[in-house]
């Protein structure tokens, strides 16, 4: 085993950052390499390690779907591309589905979806019924576009805990967005005093160890309290639909070296994947999501019909990588 490699485990293992160049040499491991296999079981051993062997449970309701402006190449509701009709969840069916996520107090994080160009107002309305509804310890998080920092001080005032908002790779080349304005909105929802999540998405065949570790890097210098890896999927309609997916394998391997990088932080992340697989969770990932309504990754108006998962898909795949317990939202454990 490569020597030079094994000190990076060890820097690791003892909670030391990594520094960039480390992390490129993690990310460029081949995929079944002796020294990228163990880099899995490191991973895995770390998160077990720093959590006491706990995975989280979060749930998603995609509230609204119409022709993005944002124009993502990979996203089934990108203007040019979107094959789903103009959708708008209704209140009813947004009470139903936070009655149902949050019910059995299973959740750490709940997110709430809609397009780019939303509406402040409206999605604040929106979020009351859920607020309203919603039981347990959850925690509350939005999946929004751009905002200002004044935007993300009402958007906490309403009830929220976070942002989940990323400075995705190809940002600019397969979006209608720069790198600087989304690097902002996650700048501004920090100043608003939000809690940042994030993740390393959507990967695809063509980019790079390199890239892929300024993305990490920024990250990690604001302070991600969740972050993971998340292939890019090949949805029908899009430019992406005949583009070969990176395997979940591959996948695996990149969350491990995530897992590596992230190792040092004080306040060490909950650690995501998606596509949700085995061989992620026995490589360091320990967060699942469930999802309900729109989905970008889906062209499906409800993606519980399709590709999303329920809380007891969940709670399973968690089980079967041998984790034992979850996170309810303030921190307490149970068994899964």
């Amino acid at each position: 085993m490569n020597k030079a490699i094994v000190r990076i485990f060890e820097k690791a293992y003892a909670r030391d950052l990594l520094n960039k160049d480390e992390c490129i040499q993690l990310l460029k491991l081949e995929d079944a390499s002796p020294e990228a296999s163990a880099m899995r079981g490191l991973a895995s051993a770390i998160v077990r390690e720093r959590t006491d062997n706990t995975g989280v449970i979060f749930a998603q309701i995609g509230l609204r779907c119409h022709p993005c402006p944002g124009n993502c190449r990979f996203c089934s509701c990108a203007a040019s591309y979107t094959q789903i009709p103009v959708y708008n969840m209704a209140d009813e069916t947004i009470s139903q589905s936070t009655k149902a996520f949050t019910g059995t107090d299973e959740l750490f994080g709940l997110w709430l979806m809609t397009m780019a160009d939303f509406d402040p107002d409206e999605y604040i309305r929106m979020s009351q019924i859920v607020l309203k509804y919603k039981t347990g310890s959850v925690n509350l998080y939005t999946n929004i576009g751009d905002a200002s920092v004044e935007t993300f001080k009402t958007i906490k005032t309403a009830g929220f805990h976070g942002v989940y908002h990323c400075w995705r790779l190809g940002e600019g080349r397969d979006t209608a967005f720069t790198s600087e304005q989304r690097k902002q909105t996650m700048i501004n929802a920090k100043e608003a005093g939000l809690e940042l999540l994030d993740a390393l998405e959507p990967i695809g065949i063509e980019h790079t160890a390199e890239e892929m570790a300024e993305h990490i890097f920024f990250s990690r210098e604001l302070g991600t309290m969740q972050y993971g890896a998340m292939k890019r999927v090949s949805v029908p309609g899009t430019p992406f639909a005949d583009t070969p997916e990176i395997t979940e394998y591959t996948l695996s391997k990149y969350t491990a070296a995530v897992v590596l990088t992230m190792a040092g932080m004080e306040r060490f992340p909950w650690i995501g994947i998606h596509e949700p697989c085995i061989h992620g969770y026995m490589s360091g990932a320990n967060l699942i999501t469930a999802e309900t309504g729109i989905n970008p990754r889906d062209t499906a108006l409800d993606t519980s019909s399709n590709r999303g998962l329920d809380i007891a898909d969940c709670k399973r795949i968690l089980k079967s990588a041998g984790y034992k317990y979850a996170s309810h939202g303030d921190g307490s454990l149970y068994e899964l």
